[in-house]
């Protein structure tokens, strides 16, 4: 249980979207409506059109209406104001639409095209039109708005093999170029004040990954760039088959080269409703941290990574079979570091961050393969080898378990004795260890049914089952802290005046408390509570988890259950600072190993080995061996706090005739045999 359990301690009408979109295209604006008015939906090859008229909003693309045979005119809201309206294009669904304000009008369900980016453009003097304002455009899932001007005409221009004005190819293909230069020059001297300033830097990335999939060259492929931060290839493919991508070796350089392999399925299901032609796939590499800032952006290999597009459409959710491999040569690797395959999930955070979900890594002596079932961009991260391998890892769980097992028989035992005990006890603090003892108990039983329960039960079994095991977890470190007060009684207040009814008021606060807290976190979201992923180890297959039923909310484990502890241990330890000094005080030697016991003891009661959690956020050997002493001292705390119950009541009958010389030998040797 403990082994498992260390870790898991530690405006307008209208708004549309936020800075991220889930669609394929997105054209959003301000509109100032002054009078009732109109939108009108047209068919017009090769682009989408939007042009705001002072009594009516135009939209033409090259999409079939919704209903051929119907009216394209639909009313706007009548009450005029400022609304905002989004045009959404949902590529792999087929859809076309407006949302004007909180109206929707289904403009198409027939949306199929490759949309060609880069060609933006923006007419702010057209005769009867008035401008739009707060405008920008975003393309393919995941990317961050781009900001426009304000204009009252805008055009988005498609793609259609052959149609393309080959003197605007060369035009866009310069361009393209500038564009990857420009962006090169900033990322290089960005002390110079060329690097963007608004904005994720890696949205820029994305925009030139776009107008790379939309250029028109000659040839069946082109190589940009030839500096060492940035580097593209694209290649047009006419017939789906299976494709090989291999860069230069560089010598010399950790991260050397790479590969990418597509299988022939991304190409054919790419075609599937669509109209021939070719498909661009785009390969870019970069070496620069700034486009990727992440909080483990120092960890990539050789700082590489390499992005892979196919036809500037999402690929993603690819069969096992049928996954994508990026291949990266480089050097030997120490054997303290195990290579991850990773990818930009630029929806993770405010600005993004690395991810492993969906890439898997096969490992070789100088190359490290990632098998990933969608296209984005990708490096291989260095984790530090872990100090809990996997034998470490079976040892801890099986010392788990055995010490859970023990534990709870010898507090049963425990209890049990001292209920069938014909002598009487006067002294409440007798009471709170047995309380303490119940409560360990209960938390030893309820880890042996919450850890098998999760893979198996149903929702509301898990969440019953991490609330009661949240619960007893509560319930030991409030009673180990009620221990605590009670000595601090017994040690500082030593005339302590008579409280009435103070066990039941003890026992109010130290079952109550949990109760009020566990059902807080229950009340304020139910989700808080159920299967748990908790990542146990790494290996050189990724890392392993176990699920336990238990809190998901990792914000509600540090600031409650870290917290709990924290409190705990600091006042607990200053009890026993002051147990400590009274013994040093006295110096009487004959009872040295009376007074030794009875600290052992202490320490068990009031939690103090339970501080070993945090020696297991450092690393090495000596994270191993605080990992190690946690484990065992904790799961075992049942059985030594009886261990030390049986030690107390044999030094009781030994010494049941001996008369202590001074008030405070008597105030530490009640104490010490108070059970």
């Amino acid at each position: 249980m403990f082994f498992l359990l260390l870790p898991l301690l530690f405006q307008f009408p209208g708004v549309c979207g936020n800075d991220t979109n889930q669609e394929d295209f997105r054209f959003c604006a301000d509109r100032n409506q002054t009078d009732s008015g109109s939108v009108h939906y047209g068919t017009q090859k090769d682009l989408i059109r939007i042009v705001n008229r002072v009594d009516r909003l135009d939209i033409s693309a090259p999409f079939p209406p919704e209903d051929p045979l119907g009216s394209q005119k639909w009313e706007l809201p009548a009450r005029p104001g400022i609304y905002r309206f989004c045009v959404f294009w949902f590529q792999e669904a087929r859809l076309f639409r407006l949302r004007y304000g909180s109206t929707d009008f289904a403009l198409s369900a027939r949306a199929e095209f490759s949309l060609y980016l880069p060609l933006v453009s923006g007419k702010p003097n057209e005769s009867s039109t008035c401008p739009l304002y707060n405008v920008s455009y975003a393309h393919s899932k995941g990317s961050h708005n781009v900001s426009l001007a304000s204009a009252s005409v805008y055009s988005f221009t498609f793609e259609d093999s052959g149609k393309l004005d080959p003197k605007e190819a060369e035009k866009e293909l310069r361009r393209t170029e500038e564009a990857l230069k420009k962006l090169e020059d900033a990322l290089r001297a960005p002390v110079q004040g060329r690097t963007p300033k608004r904005g994720n830097p890696f949205a820029y990335l994305l925009n030139l990954e776009s107008k790379l999939g939309g250029m028109e060259f000659p040839g069946e492929n082109k190589t940009l760039g030839a500096g060492s931060l940035l580097n593209a290839s694209v290649w047009k493919i006419q017939t789906p088959k299976d494709l090989h991508i291999r860069s230069e070796l560089e010598e010399g350089e950790e991260a050397s080269g790479f590969e990418v392999t597509l299988p022939k399925f991304v190409f054919e299901r790419r075609r599937r409703g669509r109209r021939s032609g070719n498909t661009k796939v785009v390969t870019l590499s970069a070496r620069s941290q700034m486009l990727f800032q992440g909080r483990d952006a120092n960890q990539i290999l050789g700082g590489k990574v390499i992005g892979v597009s196919v036809g500037n459409t999402p690929v993603h959710d690819l069969p096992r079979e049928e996954r994508v491999a990026i291949t990266f040569f480089h050097k030997p690797l120490p054997g303290n570091v195990t290579p991850q395959c990773v990818f930009w999930d630029a929806e993770a955070g405010q600005s993004g961050n690395w991810s492993t979900l969906g890439c898997e890594a096969s490992l070789g002596s100088n190359q490290t393969t990632c098998l990933c079932d969608h296209l984005t961009f990708f490096a291989v991260m260095m984790v530090s080898s872990p100090d809990i391998d996997h034998v470490h890892h079976t040892y801890l769980t099986l010392i788990t378990y055995v010490g859970c097992i023990i534990s709870a028989v010898a507090s049963f035992f425990t209890i049990f004795s001292f209920l069938c005990s014909r002598k009487r006890q006067r002294d409440h603090i007798v009471y709170v260890h047995m309380n303490l003892l119940w409560a360990i108990f209960i938390l030893d039983m309820s880890f042996l049914i919450a850890v098998p329960l999760a893979p198996n039960a149903g929702d509301t079994s898990c969440k019953a089952g991490a609330m009661f095991l949240h619960f007893s977890l509560l319930a030991c470190l409030t009673w180990m802290g009620l221990e605590g007060y009670c000595l601090y009684q017994l040690v500082i207040e030593v005339f302590h005046s008579y409280v009435k009814n103070f066990l039941l008021k003890l026992c109010l606060v130290g079952w109550g408390l949990p109760i009020i807290m566990v059902s807080l976190v229950f009340l304020i979201d139910q989700s808080h509570y159920g299967p748990f992923s908790l990542e146990v180890y790494d290996s050189a297959k990724g890392p392993t988890n176990a699920t336990i039923c238990w809190v998901t909310k990792k914000e509600i484990n540090h600031f409650l259950n870290l917290g709990l502890l924290s409190l705990v241990l600091f006042f607990n330890g200053l009890m026993l600072a002051a147990m400590v000094r009274e013994i040093l005080r006295l110096r009487h030697r004959e009872h040295h190993w009376e007074y030794a016991v009875m600290l052992l003891g202490l320490s068990c009661v009031l939690g103090i080995p339970w501080g070993l959690a945090f020696f297991a956020f450092s690393s090495g050997t000596f994270r191993l061996v605080a990992v190690y002493l946690f484990t065992i001292i904790n799961s075992f705390q049942g059985f030594l706090i009886f261990l030390w119950y049986l030690a107390k009541v044999l030094q009781s009958r030994r010494s049941s005739s001996m008369q202590c010389s001074t008030s405070n030998s008597i105030k530490l040797q009640s104490s010490s045999t108070s059970i």
